[in-house]
């Protein structure tokens, strides 16, 4: 939603570069407000800032924030220094059925690239295939989204389920609105990684590449859970 009403913006050029938001709090059913600074611009790259506010027990509360930058691309020399996963095609994957207690992930068509309950690669990664199921084109909003969609990866360390929120994700993204256009059927390999898990929090490192094997966007984020052992 903040990315969205930042790109609606008459004042937005370019694509997004990054976006970097932060979950203060929950949301309540009902309305909410967002809220837009244009921090400053160049010729190559616009800041904004964007709130996320409600209105909970009759006071205003903040839900989320978060800064975007988005930035005109040119043609420049380009290297590419990891290699894509290598995974099977979605097509020969089943498809991963979310218990109904995860509203979020009923909307997506997930895959994973390695079998069992709980699969991981054998480098610690795990790689999973997804898509909106409404059949929505990969914009750069459900590119975000999909950054944001995979399985918590310290549900794999300890093998069950346990409560989590992300706290802050980091979104860098590495194409023109034509190459992510060009993605085709919308489907997406995150490959990610969780470096550390202690004290309640536990990282997690993403790289989110097409079909055809092009990076689309890297992302870093910060996550809380609770764990009664």
């Amino acid at each position: 939603m903040l990315l969205h009403c930042v790109l609606a913006e008459e004042e937005t050029f370019g694509v997004p570069l990054s976006f970097s938001i932060n979950f203060a709090g929950a949301m309540e059913p009902g309305a909410f407000a967002v809220r837009l600074r244009d921090l400053r611009r160049n010729r190559s790259t616009t800041f904004w800032s964007a709130e996320l506010v409600q209105e909970q027990a009759g006071a205003e509360v903040l839900c989320a924030f978060a800064t975007v930058v988005t930035a005109r691309r040119r043609e420049t020399a380009a290297f590419l220094e990891v290699l894509p996963p290598d995974v099977p095609a979605p097509e020969t994957l089943a498809r991963f059925e979310p218990p109904g207690s995860l509203p979020f992930l009923q909307r997506l068509d997930m895959r994973f690239g390695s079998a069992g309950a709980f699969p991981k690669l054998a480098d610690g990664a795990t790689v999973t295939w997804m898509r909106a199921l409404d059949s929505r084109k990969l914009d750069f909003e459900t590119l975000t989204a999909l950054c944001d969609a995979g399985l918590p990866q310290i549900f794999l360390r300890l093998r069950r389920r346990v409560p989590v929120s992300s706290v802050t994700l980091n979104v860098f993204y590495h194409v023109t609105a034509q190459e992510l256009a060009a993605a085709g059927d919308g489907f997406v390999a995150n490959r990610t990684r969780m470096r550390r898990a202690a004290h309640g929090f536990f990282d997690a490192s993403t790289d989110v590449w097409s079909r055809d094997g092009m990076l689309l966007a890297t992302t870093e984020q910060i996550v809380w859970f609770k764990d009664s052992t």
